[in-house]
């Protein structure tokens, strides 16, 4: 029995016995966990850090390859593209990894205006026709032409809208059709990302929010996700006090965020912390 000056221990049994039927117990002082924790947090932040400066030099040199293609063969033009969209790939992971690192200190912070949701939507589409395209998938944007402005991060607000994107664009074969819809919708506005790919392979499909889970791509080669774009889409959805959910079966997936009208009169405030 613990006493009063012993420290707390946090504790764990082995799910499986020993061959002589014995069970191994495991104990640790919690603040152990803590550090660790801290530790990885802040060398994942740090080495996100790092990424960025030669990231931003290589899409740099990759553009004006693509821009001045005079002198290149057309095998040098198309690795050249790749070279684009993988370095933007690896950009967006760099910034979903500090977007997850700063909110297990719970500093992941947005700065709210008035938005008009439409106007970031179709920024995003616009900014990815030419990648879906090329994987002989389509894309379709239908938007209530009344949409209200809501208080809202307009720059994380495109960020969730670009995840719930990439992840179709990504997990889904060639032929895919992947439809952007909104609409006034309870008190909010419901913003949809839809496609008709083969569905999630979780049970339940609300497994694809956490973190680090991820499926791996159709065609072998593709990236595979890192596991982390949906777990902060949900993570900025419940900052803006909205929800996203998920419906998913073997005809395609549906990803659904919910962002009030009135943000102040909407869900309490979310702490900070994991996903």
């Amino acid at each position: 029995r613990a006493e009063p000056e012993l420290p707390l221990l946090e504790w764990l049994v082995a799910d499986h016995e020993l061959p002589d039927g014995h069970l191994i117990l495991m104990a640790w002082d919690p603040r152990i966990t803590d550090e660790i924790v801290e530790r990885r947090a802040t060398f994942a932040m740090a080495a996100a850090h790092e990424l960025r400066s030669p990231l931003t030099a290589l899409i740099g040199f990759a553009e004006i390859f693509e821009m001045e293609n005079e002198n290149l063969s057309p095998a040098q033009v198309e690795a050249a593209s790749v070279i684009t969209q993988n370095a933007r790939y690896l950009e967006n992971l760099v910034t979903d990894i500090l977007d997850m690192t700063s909110n297990s200190f719970g500093e992941l912070r947005l700065d709210f205006e008035q938005v008009d949701v439409a106007d970031p939507i179709r920024e995003v589409v616009n900014s990815m026709n030419e990648r879906i395209a090329e994987r002989d998938q389509t894309i379709e944007l239908r938007l209530d032409p009344d949409l209200p402005e809501i208080e809202a991060d307009r720059r994380r607000l495109r960020q969730v809208i670009e995840n719930l994107i990439h992840n179709a664009h990504i997990h889904c074969p060639s032929g895919t059709a992947i439809e952007v819809l909104a609409r006034v919708e309870a008190g909010g506005i419901r913003i949809e990302v839809v496609d008709d790919g083969p569905g999630l392979p979780f049970d339940p499909p609300e497994a694809a929010f956490s973190s680090f889970k991820h499926a791996g791509t159709i065609d072998v080669g593709e990236m595979t996700g890192s596991g982390i774009g949906l777990t902060v889409a949900k993570r900025l959805s419940e900052l803006h006090r909205g929800r996203i959910s998920v419906e998913s079966s073997n005809k395609g997936c549906r990803f659904a965020v919910w962002l009030p009208l009135d943000r102040r009169a909407a869900l309490t405030r979310t702490p900070p912390g994991p996903a």
